[in-house]
């Protein structure tokens, strides 16, 4: 009854995480195990007395069937959990209520092809036609927080005769949905489609520009889309090493649990616009060596920008950094 119990605990686990694929393999092992198990049982009932070898071989089997179990219990759980962990799913009904009818700022609610409707808001620096930044947030941030943020630090300066768009992902702000990799990158193709039928927007400038997990969605686009430039803020080379910064388990097999895999040394050799990719050695949550190995895979131009002192979440606080956005921008801008 036991070992019934914990195969069905394992099933229940993968069910809900979304594992239901591995159930057959599963019961496969599972049941080669129960057939082990009682063939031993009755060989040591018919030979209980001579052969005390089938006892300990049911002892080990049992012991093995339960380590199995918790194992995979535990690799259930992990898988179903990281999602909640990585995507915080926010809102900012205040930042929204405070940019609400200010100058330049503008609600965007748009339908993609793919039938989904994505929110967001539009800061538009100037009136006509002018470059775009199309900015991809980190797993905290929502669109009108960040923009307030901008609006309030006077930071726009440095973003001089660009607009700049910022759609939440799904689950985020107004949006309805679930963040993961797939909704992501099918997410920034549908904002850059948006954006291009812009009339005030200048196709041939656009650039994307991403912070901490959103770098995953910039570089994608980056590959999928022209665009004349690209910013990355405290990037991750893929899940796997970002996930690993976070809790280092994710090695050999165990890499498979790593349910959003990110890419984005995959993508990277073929961008070839000039790129900005800034990293702090004082990251706690994104590695200085993976955004290093991400920066050295473009085959465009590359700044590399390296920080000694910044923490993750201090970034583009750190001197000097909006400066060399606003000089990268700049540069875009100009060809």
């Amino acid at each position: 009854m036991s070992l019934c119990a914990g195969i069905l605990g394992v099933a229940g686990v993968f069910i809900r995480s979304g594992m239901g694929s591995l159930l057959l393999p599963l019961t496969a092992v599972a049941a080669i195990v129960l057939l082990t198990q009682l063939a031993l049982r009755g060989l040591g009932m018919l030979f209980k007395r001579k052969w005390n070898a089938a006892k300990w071989a049911v002892h080990v089997c049992s012991i093995l069937l339960a380590v199995l179990t918790v194992l995979l219990s535990v690799c259930g759980l992990v898988y179903a959990i990281q999602d909640r962990i990585l995507f915080y799913n926010v809102d900012d009904p205040e930042s929204r209520a405070f940019l609400r009818g200010k100058p330049g700022y503008a609600e965007v609610e748009f339908a993609a092809e793919n039938g989904k409707t994505y929110h967001g808001m539009l800061y538009r620096a100037v009136n006509g036609k002018a470059p775009l930044v199309i900015y991809f947030g980190g797993n905290g941030e929502v669109s009108y927080r960040r923009l307030r943020g901008l609006e309030e630090d006077e930071r726009w300066d440095y973003y001089a005769g660009y607009h700049y768009l910022y759609i939440d992902y799904e689950g985020y702000g107004l949006n309805e949905g679930q963040a993961g990799q797939r909704s992501m990158y099918e997410e920034a193709m549908a904002v850059y489609d948006y954006a291009a039928a812009l009339p005030d927007v200048d196709t041939s400038r656009i650039v994307t520009m991403g912070y901490s997990m959103g770098t995953g969605s910039a570089v994608y686009l980056a590959l999928s889309r022209p665009v004349a430039g690209l910013i990355l803020a405290a990037p991750y080379a893929n899940g796997t090493e970002l996930y690993n910064n976070m809790l280092p388990i994710f090695y050999g097999p165990f890499q498979w649990l790593v349910k959003q895999k990110l890419p984005s040394d995959k993508y990277a050799p073929d961008v070839t616009c000039p790129a900005l990719v800034i990293a702090s050695r004082s990251d706690e949550m994104v590695s200085f060596a993976s955004s290093e190995r991400l920066s050295k895979l473009f085959q465009g131009q590359v700044d590399f920008m390296e920080l000694d002192n910044a923490a993750h979440n201090d970034v583009f606080a750190a001197e000097g950094v909006y400066d060399r956005v606003k000089s990268f921008l700049e540069e875009a801008a100009s060809k």
